[in-house]
């Protein structure tokens, strides 16, 4: 009976901190209903209600209930002018670029509260009485905490009942899905946006003030509250108040009984998200379907090495450190640069592989704790167990991937944050391992005998990080150029679109994050590794997050974004220079935070584009050291053999039996059968919503379909991944195009071209070679006469042209079976009949077996030998395009059933 009543006892105290938990939440399910993103700054505003109740009740001697209302205010008035001066400004930029934005304010007013309180905790008497109650007999809770619990309750009804019952509820919910409908409706996104983002703000601010008396006031420690909550909101789907308030309180009593059961520093911690992450990876889906919107993405740099101006870049900072500057310079510029290799983990995998992970800076001080095991206790030399810790991290790095795998975009953010913090609270964190307070002592590094401690020898340190930076910035540079690179920015760009290339979406989502991770345990060591004693404990997730903020600051995408945002990070140059300046480098997060703030408001692409915007406007001999440069081959005409009549491919039949399509309890396509010939151009064709696309989607695996048979030769695909379609031979178009924004032409062809070979992520590492088209490739060139524009961007080319080269990239690998979906889409008359002929060419030439999807019958009429029609996702008929041209059911279908007396004029255009 007592162990009863013990987990009773601690299932209540639970549900108290769940309860606080759950006001967080339910404000981040308001902000996500009212403008749809995710509010990473929801703690901060925790942390200032409740330094605001602290002001209020102890600095102005305000009594209990109207400093609690006070502090309600404050943040009212805090979330309104986040939204209006931040977010509102920011409402055409990609989701992501908004959660980052969060981020910014988080960061802002995280070092705002520490200039004027520190780091050190700070009491405050509390608004509710703190005598225990006993709600059951031997289980006792403080009566505040019930409170909090009721409270909670009370708030997530009335949230519940408004967004249900009331017109403000439907409009909001309606502005979350789609601003631009409801804005033509008469509904202002702006109005319920920033009404919403007060309601969440003023939340989290009571949260705060109800929990300031309990937990007592640390910025760092309320920033957090953020996480358990963010785990709570998710588990709602970011939608429902009910649900988030479940999952908070089973998050709080699932922390209480972890915290008096096991034994294990951080499990209490650790176990909730170990289960979001877990809920995420078996929600998610593999690929983004077809409703994915494309968001815009930073810029990215092109990864061309200029030899000379790299060479003396690196003599004049070896100069600097070994010969000209004092012992604290020299270590300012060491962690500066060790920083540099820390943000370009950050280019790496979130500027060219587009997954925000926001535990880049805790897989560096797992780096780091590898390494110090492994010279302090299995006596280890430096350069081994430096290797050592690489290897290990990256193994880490995929295994914090596994939910890219299954989730993208915030979900992604959110298991990346949740699973830096198992990590810190596990292992980072943890006496037993970490050595705590103390750290883990390590001898001086050397190499071969040839001692380069920090302390004893601050330049030769210096020297050796200099050279880790450029081998790690070549490193980085060779992998965008080569193979490795264009994968990642496919996938970044259109995971959809690559996976139809043959791109192994997944093992490019590992690379990027194992890659990143290694050369963030590089930048671990090198940091900790200054001091005779490395401790893990000091690489916490709010510097994760600054990471991150500071990498936008100075351009994501670019290696001298990197190096920018490096100097932003506290202890490197940026703290120096205010150092300098009266002790302004207490300042630096603060600047670091709203430098965020202004680069992501004013649409910049961060201070390394911006300086070479101003390179540009000085001159042409300047211009010629910094500007980017193409870094294909240059744009020579195609050869005159590839001008010839390209080799036939090997053709290969695609038989479709009963092909059947659901979604949910939508039947998009039922029954459908038909038979892809090699040298053929089959057509289909169908009204609007008649599920023509759907049946392309089924054919390459992008939509698994409920029933039916799909052989290619007589062999089933029907399992295969859409990967193992492309490779097979069976390649498609888009409707959309769905061309890789960031890559030229030539390097779009490229990624069709690639063979996949694993190898070459290692290989592009060291030597990336040129890009080298195909065979096929140069005669899709020569045929679509794209020549003189291969080394330009698909941005800037006209539309027609942009279809050409959507389809010369399907064709660039030589498939056995083309899809095409629309491809005259948007393109004039004389345009869709050149474009008719060349479709013929590529059964007749090349013999391919083609499929045409297209809404403009006269094309396909004209172009194809067989055509099937589909009605309501149903065979209707198929035959000679003369025969399907003037069938009374098809002229029926498109027209109408008062339309059989025009049957003989034709299906119109």
């Amino acid at each position: 009976m007592g162990r009863v009543v013990e987990v009773l006892h601690f299932v209540l105290l639970g549900l108290g901190i769940g309860a606080i938990y759950s006001l967080v939440s339910q404000g981040l399910v308001l902000v996500y209903r009212g403008s749809g993103i995710v509010n990473f700054a929801q703690g901060s505003f925790v942390m200032v209600g409740g330094y605001a109740y602290y002001e209020l009740r102890v600095g102005l001697g305000w009594a209990s209930v109207p400093a609690v209302v006070g502090s309600v205010v404050v943040g009212t008035v805090l979330g309104a002018l986040v939204h209006l001066l931040i977010l509102r400004p920011m409402r055409r930029s990609s989701p992501i670029e908004r959660v980052i934005a969060t981020l910014g304010v988080l960061l802002s007013l995280q070092s705002a509260a520490v200039l004027k309180y520190g780091v050190s905790t700070l009491s405050v008497p509390s608004a509710l009485p703190t005598r225990p109650v006993e709600p059951f007999d031997g289980a006792t809770i403080g009566l505040d905490r019930l409170i909090i619990l009721i409270i909670g309750a009370l708030m997530t009804l009335g949230l519940y009942v408004l967004f249900r019952t009331t017109s403000f509820g439907r409009v909001a919910g309606a502005v979350a899905e789609n601003q631009r409908a409801a804005a033509s409706l008469g509904h202002s996104p702006d109005r319920i946006a920033t009404t919403n983002w007060a309601l969440a703000a003023g939340l989290a601010a009571l949260a705060g003030a109800l929990l300031a008396p309990i937990t007592y006031l640390q910025p760092t420690q309320l920033t957090l509250l953020v996480v358990p909550a963010l785990a709570a909101a998710l588990l709602g789907r970011f939608v429902s108040f009910p649900l988030a308030f479940g999952g908070a309180l089973a998050i709080g009593v699932a922390q209480s009984l972890m915290t008096r059961y096991v034994t294990v520093t951080g499990w209490a911690d650790s176990v909730p998200f170990i289960l979001i992450v877990a809920y995420l990876a078996l929600r998610g889906t593999s690929l983004p379907l077809r409703s994915h919107v494309l968001e815009r993405l930073p810029s990215v740099g092109d990864g061309r090495i200029r030899v000379l101006p790299a060479a003396a870049v690196f003599l004049v900072f070896a100069l600097l450190i070994g010969l000209v500057v004092d012992p604290v310079w020299a270590q300012a510029l060491t962690v500066t640069m060790a920083f540099a290799i820390l943000t370009l983990s950050v280019t790496v995998v979130t500027g060219y592989a587009g997954q925000l992970s926001l535990a880049q800076y805790v897989l560096a001080g797992a780096g780091a704790f590898v390494a110090a095991n492994l010279v302090h206790a299995w006596g280890w030399s430096f350069l081994a167990a430096l290797g050592g810790a690489m290897a290990v991290s990256a193994v880490l790095g995929m295994v914090v991937a596994l939910p890219a795998l299954r989730t993208r975009g915030i979900n992604l953010a959110i298991a990346t944050l949740g699973l830096g913090i198992v990590v810190f609270s596990l292992v980072l964190s943890n006496y037993e391992y970490g050595g705590g307070d103390t750290g883990i002592l390590i001898d001086p590094p050397s190499l071969f005998g040839w001692e380069f401690g920090a302390i004893l020898y601050p330049y030769r340190y210096g020297l050796v990080t200099l050279v880790a930076l450029t081998l790690a910035a070549i490193a980085v540079a060779n992998m965008r150029r080569g193979s490795a690179g264009r994968r990642l920015l496919a996938v970044r760009s259109n995971e959809r679109a690559a996976a139809a290339l043959g791109v192994d979406v997944f093992a490019a989502k590992l690379y990027a994050f194992g890659f990143a991770s290694a050369l963030a345990a590089l930048a671990g060591v090198l940091l900790s590794f200054q001091s005779v004693n490395v401790i893990p404990a000091q690489f916490g997730v709010i510097t994760s997050l600054l990471a991150i903020g500071v990498a936008v600051v100075g351009g994501v995408g670019t290696i001298g974004g990197a190096l920018f945002a490096a100097t932003l990070l506290p202890g490197g140059v940026g703290t120096q220079l205010l150092h300098d300046a009266d002790g302004l480098e207490r300042y630096l997060p603060l600047v670091s935070g709203l430098f965020l703030l202004y680069v992501l408001r004013s649409g910049h692409d961060g201070l390394y584009e911006m300086n070479v915007d101003l390179a540009r406007k000085l001159g042409r001999p300047l211009r010629r050291l910094l500007v980017r440069k193409p870094s294909a081959e240059p744009a020579a005409g195609v050869p005159e053999a590839a001008r010839r009549k390209p080799e036939p491919v090997e053709g290969a039949t695609l038989d479709v039996r009963d092909l059947r399509v659901t979604f949910g309890g939508v039947v998009a396509v039922d029954g459908l059968s038909l038979q892809l010939r090699p040298g053929e151009v089959h057509g289909l064709i169908g009204p609007n919503g008649a599920g023509k696309t759907t049946v392309i989607d089924a054919l390459t695996g992008f939509v698994r379909p409920a029933a039916g048979a799909i052989d290619l030769d007589g062999r089933s695909i029907r399992s295969w991944s859409a990967r193992r379609r492309a490779r097979a031979g069976v390649a498609r178009s888009f409707q959309s195009l769905e061309l890789f924004a960031d890559l030229t032409v030539r390097e779009n062809l490229a990624v069709a071209c690639d063979s996949g070979a694993l190898l070459r992520y290692v290989t592009d590492v060291v030597r990336p070679g040129r890009i080298t088209l195909t065979g096929p490739a140069l005669a899709a060139v020569a045929e679509f006469r794209l020549t003189d524009v291969l080394d330009r961007r698909p941005g800037d080319l006209a539309f027609g042209q942009r279809r050409l080269v959507a389809i010369a990239r399907a064709v660039a690998a030589g498939p056995r079976v083309l899809l095409l979906d629309e491809p005259a889409a948007g393109l004039s008359d004389e345009e869709s009949r050149e474009l008719a002929g060349l479709i013929r060419s590529l059964a007749r030439d090349w013999g391919m077996g083609v499929l045409l999807v297209e809404h403009n019958v006269d094309l396909v009429l004209s172009a194809c030998d067989v055509v099937t029609v589909m009605e309501s996702g149903r065979w209707l008929t198929t035959g000679a395009p003369a025969e399907v041209g003037t069938d009374p059911k098809v002229i029926e279908a498109y027209l109408g059933p008062d339309a059989h007396d025009a049957a003989g004029a034709g299906v119109p255009a």
